[in-house]
């Protein structure tokens, strides 16, 4: 892979996050990694080279649809996936229209896959 895609990945939980990261990284990358939403805007607002944010819906203090909201006034144009393994989509209103959701548990291949498709479609 010729440039580096860097993904912002929040997820509280440490060995989800850790598979993802391992992951992501292994299939060409550049992950950052959050375990909350506050963690995140501050990772965001530090690193402009961040091309997408992969969350979890269910984090600790603000969820990911609030996180992703908040994303995108520091960032409009900013993908987002959501994820969750509480739901099987995101509720109706609650995410960013156009927002891929992945019901989890989900492979590695089928994140990397969401990711590089909602790369493409916001070049």
């Amino acid at each position: 892979m010729a440039e580096a895609r860097h993904v912002l990945l929040v997820e509280d939980d440490p060995l989800v996050r850790m598979t993802l990261v391992e992951g992501l990284t292994d299939s060409g990358f550049e992950v950052l990694e959050a375990e909350d939403a506050e963690m995140a805007l501050r990772i965001l607002a530090r690193h402009p080279e961040i091309a997408l944010l992969l969350t979890d819906i269910n984090l600790p203090g603000a969820d990911g649809f609030a996180l992703a909201r908040a994303a995108r006034v520091l960032r409009p144009d900013l993908p987002v996936i959501y994820a969750s393994g509480r739901f099987r989509q995101a509720e109706p209103g609650r995410g960013l229209a156009g927002a891929p959701f992945l019901a989890k548990p989900f492979s590695v291949a089928c994140a990397a896959a969401t990711i590089a498709c909602a790369m493409r479609a916001a070049s």
